[in-house]
């Protein structure tokens, strides 16, 4: 159970206690479901209100609410950036947590030509080939399959149920979370003699440091080259990135998002919930694409687009408000066909009389 006083707390977190008290923080909370013992933390000052009735024994708050009376009879905390402070609480709560069995199990099936760093911790049924190379402080999970030649950085964690296919390189610091699977064949068939014919998969997947693939996605290996997902990008569940593409860094794509092969993307790209793009294309640096966009050709960087096929996201938000008018819109042109039509069957005359109002 957390046990930490005020001042520890404050020291963690980088924040200004207000004033110290013999308050211990047993638990981090949310505003919704604050307790006595929980700290929660407030990113605006616009939001002081809901702490006249709080629960939480502290929270975290903008240093510009330092010197102003707030209706909250815990503890304060002054940070620049109350929601990264809340984060440091997190990351040290987090650690203390033991997530794994320290050591190799001993129904891990490791070759003798393996070479494991230091404090390399195996689970249970693991299997790990040839020649693989895992860098010191490296946690691969139980059931986890490590093929031949695999070279593992370190400080990565390899969540249960992972496949890391023969030749792939993952860096320090990655994370992957339970089922995901690296080096896969890409999907690449030529028709011939009135079949499909299979083209080896003979490259290999790169994960750059500090990347981290979450449960279920599936990143193929290049045709010749690598597959390359660039430092410090993150991917949602079930992701498929296609084979020869390149990613760079800080990227972000979010659940069910689907990159077809051949495809570079730029760094700081933001893809949303299920974009799928299409092979051989560029997307721009710091350029977003909003959820359920179909990309048929390159995004310039910075670009905001949306929609199917995807467009510069303005013009895109037009169509749909146009297409919202659509309706009544139809109904006017089927009035006027109907005027149109009774001005058809009319003789002249008739028709000159109704225009002169007789």
């Amino acid at each position: 159970m957390l046990h930490l006083t005020l001042t520890e707390t404050a020291r963690i977190t980088g924040t200004e206690l207000q004033n110290d008290s013999s308050a211990v923080i047993t638990g981090l909370c949310s505003l919704e479901n604050a307790h006595e013992g929980g700290i929660c933390y407030i990113t605006s000052l616009e939001k002081m209100d809901v702490l006249e009735k709080l629960q939480a024994s502290a929270v975290i708050v903008p240093e510009q609410a330092k010197g102003k009376v707030l209706p909250f009879n815990g503890a304060l905390l002054y940070a620049k950036n109350p929601e990264w402070a809340f984060i440091l609480l997190l990351k040290y709560v987090d650690g203390l947590q033991q997530k794994h069995t320290p050591g190799i199990h001993p129904t891990a099936v490791i070759s003798q030509s393996a070479k494991l760093g230091n404090n390399v911790s195996v689970g249970a049924y693991t299997v790990i080939e040839d020649n693989v190379t895992i860098g010191d402080n490296t946690v691969i999970f139980p059931q986890c399959y490590i093929g031949k030649n695999v070279t593992i950085g370190k400080n990565c964690y390899i969540y249960p149920q992972v496949v890391i296919r023969e030749y792939c390189i993952l860096k320090d610091y990655v994370i992957l979370q339970a089922g995901a699977k690296i080096g896969s064949d890409g999907f690449g068939f030529t028709f011939h003699e009135g079949r499909h014919q299979k083209i080896p998969q003979i490259g290999n997947v790169i994960l750059g440091n500090d990347v981290e693939i979450q449960s279920n996605s599936c990143i193929d290996r290049a045709k010749i080259a690598s597959t390359i997902i660039g430092d410090n990008t993150k991917i949602d569940n079930l992701v498929q990135v296609g084979h020869n593409v390149r990613t760079g860094m800080s990227d972000i794509f979010c659940a069910q998002v689907g990159i077809a092969g051949t495809t570079d993307v730029g760094n700081g790209v933001i893809l949303a919930g299920q974009v799928g793009l299409a092979g051989h294309m560029t997307i721009g640096d710091r350029a977003q694409i909003g959820a359920q966009s179909g990309v048929i050709s390159s995004v310039p960087a910075g670009a905001a687009y949306f929609g199917y096929p995807a467009m510069p996201q303005r013009e895109a938000f037009k169509q749909q408000a146009i297409l919202r008018k659509m309706p009544e819109m139809y109904k006017e042109f089927r009035a006027f066909q109907k005027q149109a039509q009774v001005m058809k069957e009319m003789s002249f005359f008739q028709r000159l009389k109704k225009l002169l109002g007789f």
